[in-house]
């Protein structure tokens, strides 16, 4: 039985994300379609980052895929910026749901500064990190996914239906040309969503690379976003572009260090 074209270039992902390679003919059996059809998968995935076609398969992109953690430490002044001026928001919000991601975990050094707040993270490293003799820190349930030590999964989904947040603080893993902030993975699409959902404000952190960067899958509309926070080396242009969409928060390069 065919599958629908999006369902199946999600599982295409997957496999690359699996294997780092796929065969255009193995998909074309496992499909049930033609190599044509493959083909325009491919090209399509390689349109936006996610693939490098290759004679007789495509391998995946090593510019664009989402980055184990070991691997995102780069913009590191930048999305210190962008993490002090964030938590500067928390003031007089009481409960934070904290995703996954490098910027939003250079948070907890600064959200280590606050008075007293519940913290819910399916994030295992800035669950880690957080002062728990400070803060009440709540690690969400699921399966542990290594590629960026998250959490995942319908226990994590049940845990994040059971709380309300007054802001979240997201990740997402590019910007360019999408409709909301995105990911990578497909796995961590729906605990997403779930943050957003049970939140008062949402705000992405991204830092201004991001924004010449494509994700593969779409979280949520812009318009379910209350900002995006993101570094003073944004262009005019992209600003002027985006912040048609949703407001745009710059962090100031220089200010007081006290939270």
């Amino acid at each position: 039985m065919k599958i629908p074209m999006t369902k199946r270039l999600e599982e295409i992902v997957q496999l690359l994300e699996k294997d780092g390679y796929v065969k255009a003919k193995d998909l074309s059996q496992k499909y049930q379609i033609s190599m044509e059809s493959i083909r325009k998968d491919l090209m399509y995935l390689e349109e936006m980052g996610i693939a490098k076609k290759e004679y007789g398969g495509a391998r995946l992109s090593p510019l664009s895929v989402e980055k184990s953690v070991d691997f995102r430490q780069n913009r590191y002044n930048e999305k210190m910026e962008i993490a002090k001026y964030a938590v500067k928001m928390l003031k007089d919000q009481h409960v934070l749901i904290l995703d996954t991601g490098s910027t939003c975990q250079m948070c907890t050094t600064f959200i280590n500064r606050l008075s007293s707040m519940d913290i819910i993270t399916n994030s295992i490293t800035a669950f880690e990190q957080l002062n728990g003799n400070i803060h009440n820190v709540f690690l969400a349930g699921g399966k542990k996914r290594e590629k960026n030590l998250s959490v995942i999964g319908n226990w994590t989904e049940m845990f994040l239906s059971s709380i309300h947040a007054d802001i979240c603080f997201l990740g997402t893993s590019g910007i360019l040309d999408s409709q909301g902030p995105t990911s990578h993975s497909y796995q961590e699409l729906s605990t997403k969503q779930k943050m957003i959902e049970n939140s008062d404000l949402v705000f992405v952190l991204a830092d201004s690379s991001k924004f010449q960067e494509k994700g593969f899958h779409t979280i949520t509309s812009w318009n379910q976003i209350d900002g995006i926070i993101t570094d003073h080396r944004l262009s005019l242009k992209l600003y002027e572009e985006y912040s048609q969409k949703v407001p745009i928060y710059i962090a100031e390069e220089i200010y007081e260090e006290d939270c």
